[in-house]
């Protein structure tokens, strides 16, 4: 198996992130590891632009949102680590963030009840792309409400029936749970892999069940 093939899919939620990892083994996708991942340490606020720093004076909402932020890149480091070595993970990809970055300064995003809204789910996201990139791993997009399954059959050069049953299968493997948030981390994972096919068309949609290891 090829390093490159390796390919995490990420969904992430407030505090957390499901990542599916997959590979091409023999031109055939496997499922490597599904795993769900916290991203910050526990006592402290999962929300904290949307929730407290609005209570709070500008001093300690500053401290607060940047201890928040210290432990979402601690947890992001270790999870992305861990993949990276144990798989030789060599792509993350995960949805695209509602805006390209946030202003540098807190009370700049505290003014905006749009950016306010935004900034705590891409405090998990962005926290995670920075991990990955700077462990040397390339970061891929999708579009925000687009349905990576989709773009996974276009990459294979099936139909996006093929793929949720080849999705399907890697459920049964993985075991519960398996729920939509682990199925758009492994579409958007097929989409990386579909690509790296030589030949899309063909691209088997049997999984081989015996690569599977399952995680909680």
């Amino acid at each position: 198996m090829s390093a490159a093939e390796a390919v995490i899919g990420a969904s992430d939620h407030y505090a957390r992130a499901e990542l599916v990892t997959l590979a091409v083994v023999d031109a055939t996708p496997v499922l490597l590891d599904r795993r769900r991942v916290e991203l910050i340490d526990k006592g402290l606020p999962s929300a904290p632009y949307h929730h407290e720093a609005l209570e709070l004076d500008i001093d300690a909402a500053i401290d607060l949102v940047n201890r928040v932020s210290r432990s979402v890149a601690e947890h992001a480091n270790a999870a992305i680590s861990t993949m990276k070595a144990t798989y030789r993970a060599q792509v993350l990809i995960l949805p695209s963030s509602p805006y390209d970055s946030l202003p540098d300064s807190l009370q700049g995003i505290l003014n905006s009840r749009p950016l306010t809204l935004a900034a705590d789910g891409m405090l998990y996201r962005e926290a995670l792309a920075k991990a990955a990139a700077e462990l040397g791993m390339e970061v891929r997009r999708y579009p925000r409400k687009t349905d990576p399954t989709v773009l996974a059959a276009e990459a294979m050069g099936v139909d996006a029936a093929e793929v949720t049953s080849l999705i399907a299968q890697f459920g049964r493997e993985a075991g519960t749970p398996w729920r939509k948030d682990h199925k758009m981390a492994a579409a958007a994972a097929l989409s990386v892999l579909g690509h790296q096919s030589p030949h899309q068309a063909a691209f088997p949609t049997t999984p081989r069940p015996k690569h599977t290891k399952k995680r909680p």
